[in-house]
């Protein structure tokens, strides 16, 4: 008769399943085969930004990190990387002469689109023995989760 899990004991197992999941998800090697699928030859970072623009539209270079969550020098490389390749560009604000905000272009939109497409053919492909209802739990899990990850992470720490 299989001994039942301490909370402790999930809380291990779900811990080292979530860092599995995210080495996956950031891994360089996953990335590198996905981007050459969508025929996108720019890097992980480069991505990362051109998805918020994508999610966010244009923003100044400031909200812009937030939003892919990286430091704004390392944003500031990218998008000097990125503008070269022509996949984002830089203008003045409208509404503040000052500031300038960053957009993709129409192929930075073009090369996010055929990242996304890959990629939800390959979670499609994962997925493929869920059922709807499965697939639905584990996205109001999963959101669930983040959100309340995101509120302890914002409560001062207490001794242990």
């Amino acid at each position: 008769m299989a001994r039942a899990q301490t909370a402790h004991e999930s809380t291990d197992d779900l811990n080292e399943l979530l860092e599995s999941l995210g080495r996956l998800l950031t891994s360089r090697q996953v990335f590198t085969g996905l981007a050459e699928l969508a025929r996108v030859d720019v890097s992980q970072q480069g991505m990362q930004i051109m998805r918020a623009l994508n999610r966010n539209g244009k923003q100044p270079v400031a909200t812009l990190a937030r939003h892919a969550m990286m430091d704004i020098a390392a944003v500031s490389r990218q998008l000097r990387l990125l503008e070269a390749q022509g996949l984002v560009k830089r203008q003045t604000d409208a509404s503040d002469g000052r500031v300038a905000v960053i957009s993709l272009t129409a192929a930075g939109s073009r090369a996010v689109k055929r990242m996304l497409a890959v990629q939800h053919r390959q979670l499609d492909k994962s997925l493929a023995g869920w059922s709807p209802a499965q697939r639905r739990q584990l996205v109001a899990n999963l959101d669930r989760l983040c959100a309340d990850l995101r509120t302890v992470g914002q409560q001062p720490a207490k001794a242990g």
